[in-house]
């Protein structure tokens, strides 16, 4: 006792006594706490222009294997993570029980537990202890691996809560990759079929005219009416030639000359005949030659459309394999032997020293109150 009352009291307030409850605290009642350790990677088949820049200029550049590590990231420390996996893993059961000790458990805020000690966790609170208490996560920019650290207060608590992080975090980064192929394609093969469809429906325009206006090959519907027409004129010619003759040697009123001037006449007529239709379809042929014309810089346009449409659908699906993710995991979690928190000296030490410096400033603040109002 004569030692503590060489003590000053401020002294024994500020540094002896927290020093002495913290020791007594992770000496007698602070629980045990496991850690296991776990490696994995994101990886893809895509290289990012970043890289290439970082090479050139010495910077480090972000890929896109990093993007997706950080997102992941995001995503176990999220409310989100924890909405998902609550069917495997229980939070709040696995770090509120009486087991546990008080000050390391899961539980409200301090000030919300003093105002209403029946107060329950909410939702937000085992985010925070989620954050704070059991998930430590770091990622090597270098070598692209992450590490991530699991606290628990049983070793096999600590291995389930990392496998399903892993779990979890697996189906998260398909997911991802997924979408980002899926939206990639997508939109590619929409063009595709959008060209499809306008092909084939120029095609049927075109079956439909010809079946309607019963098209062959409007150059030889051309050839065959004048066929037909030097074919008359040639006999014509042939039946004049033959009248010519007859008129040498017969009389006009002779059976012979008669027949002879009759089939002049008739093949005259056809020829007439045969030029004024031929002249009629001469101008339905130049109308479906501008038709069909029309038709062939339309389908030809339409086939074009298709085939850069299915050039950039084939790059599309190149592009998304290139984007595909995955997720390696290197070192699988391993069931801890021994407990490695609290560190309980270095605890111990961290109480005593910010306390040591609490009671040097109070204690100069007090000299300093002293000094100026002569306070002995």
């Amino acid at each position: 006792m004569s030692i503590l009352r060489k003590i000053p009291f401020l002294f024994l307030l500020l540094v002896i006594a927290p020093v002495t409850l913290s020791g007594i605290y992770y000496y007698q009642y602070a629980s045990p706490q496991y850690v296991t350790e776990t490696h994995y990677i994101i990886r893809g088949t895509e290289k990012n222009s970043s890289d290439m820049l970082g090479m050139l200029t010495g910077m480090p550049g972000l890929s896109a294997s990093a993007g997706e590590s950080l997102i992941a990231k995001d995503y176990i420390l999220s409310r989100q993570f924890l909405s998902q996996s609550k069917q495997n893993l229980d939070i709040k059961a696995l770090f509120s029980s009486d087991e546990i000790d008080w000050w390391a458990s899961l539980r409200p805020d301090l000030i919300s537990y003093l105002l209403n000690p029946n107060e329950k966790v909410s939702a937000e609170d085992i985010l925070d202890y989620w954050k704070n208490n059991i998930i430590v996560i770091n990622y090597d920019s270098n070598s692209g691996i992450t590490t991530l650290e699991v606290t628990a207060f049983k070793p096999e608590d600590a291995v389930k809560i990392a496998q399903e992080i892993l779990r979890q975090t697996l189906k998260f980064v398909n997911n991802l990759s997924n979408n980002s192929r899926s939206d990639t394609l997508k939109l590619a093969n929409t063009e595709l079929q959008t060209a499809k469809l306008a092909l084939d429906a120029i095609r049927a325009k075109i079956a439909r005219y010809g079946d309607k206006e019963q098209v062959v090959i409007p150059q030889q519907r051309i050839l065959a009416d004048q066929g037909i027409i030097t074919e008359l004129r040639t006999q014509l010619a042939a039946s004049e030639a033959n009248l010519t003759r007859l008129n040498s040697f017969l009389q006009p009123s002779s059976p012979e000359v008669r027949a002879a001037r009759v089939k002049v006449s008739s093949l005259k007529r056809q020829i007439r005949k045969q030029q004024a239709r031929s002249k009629g379809k001469r101008k339905t042929v130049t109308r479906v030659i501008q038709k069909t014309n029309t038709f062939k810089s339309e389908l030809l346009f339409a086939e074009q459309v298709y085939l850069a449409a299915l050039g950039s659908y084939r790059a599309a699906r190149l592009e998304s394999d290139r984007k595909q993710q995955y997720l390696d995991v290197i070192v699988q979690p391993q069931l801890p032997d021994e407990s490695l928190k609290p560190e309980k000296l270095m605890s111990i030490l961290s109480v005593f020293f910010s306390c040591f410096m609490l009671w040097g400033i109070v204690s100069l603040l007090f000299a300093t109150v002293k000094d100026h109002i002569g306070w002995v």
